[in-house]
């Protein structure tokens, strides 16, 4: 029985997937055709985080071969349209207050700049991209004001990892931003059949609240939910703004 990437508590044997499974199926029938061996989920009993071991031996390389190619776009097409680039606006929203001075990272970008980078920019930040498959190959250096991930952390595989750079990132006054779908705690075999559960989308960590917490706590970061979505922090920002409200 593996052990949950999120809390170190037995997971057990959820269920399996068709790998060319996508977040689009749903919209209208199968993307890719069936494509074997199964991805098999897991659950981890405490905190309700539902991951895959599938991926874990891959390389930076396999990754791109094998989901992040040049067929990705089909399984989501709202990453190449810039369909998300509206989060940017409600990010700016909130920082408001404190626009000039800023430094900002977008984690996971999806370019150099990526579609919220720009928009970003263009709304008068201060703006850095990272991200490994498509922007630059290794963190910039930090601390940011800060760091805004967009449908980003479903896909990593080791997400202590992911939780622990992000919280070095921000430093500790800066402000960790975090766009990404929970689940409920408890969840059967059903669950399986969200939309937002799809092998070949990358998704292979998903989130509920508790999980989460506990694998930004254990980086010394307190996630919470704001009116803007899930922002996390070591020390409230010591600028203004408005994402507590």
């Amino acid at each position: 029985m593996p052990l949950c990437k999120c809390c170190d508590r037995p997971a057990s044997f959820l269920g399996s997937l068709d790998f060319n499974k996508t977040c689009e199926d749903h919209k209208r029938g199968r993307v890719f055709p069936k494509f074997g061996p199964a991805v098999r989920y897991h659950r981890c009993h405490f905190c309700g985080f539902i991951f895959t071991d599938f991926c874990d031996d891959w390389t930076p390389a396999d990754f791109s071969e094998r989901i992040y190619n040049d067929e990705y776009g089909r399984a989501d097409p709202d990453f190449l349209s810039g369909g998300r680039a509206q989060i940017a606006d409600q990010v700016a929203a909130a920082l408001s207050p404190s626009r000039e001075g800023l430094r900002l990272l977008d984690y996971g970008a999806g370019g150099d700049p990526g579609h919220l980078g720009r928009r970003m920019i263009a709304l008068g930040f201060d703006v850095t991209s990272y991200d490994p498959f498509y922007a630059a190959a290794s963190p910039p250096r930090g601390p940011f004001d800060v760091v805004f991930s967009v449908e980003v952390i479903e896909h990593c595989h080791r997400p202590r990892d992911v939780a622990q750079e992000m919280a070095d990132l921000i430093g500790h006054k800066g402000l960790l931003w975090i766009s990404t779908a929970l689940h409920p705690p408890v969840a059967g075999s059903e669950v399986l059949a969200s939309w937002y559960i799809a092998p070949r989308n990358g998704h292979i960590s998903v989130f509920t609240l508790p999980a989460l917490t506990i694998l930004f706590r254990n980086v010394g970061v307190t996630i919470m939910q704001s009116s803007h979505g899930l922002v996390g922090f070591r020390q409230l920002p010591g600028f203004p703004n408005q994402a507590f409200a």
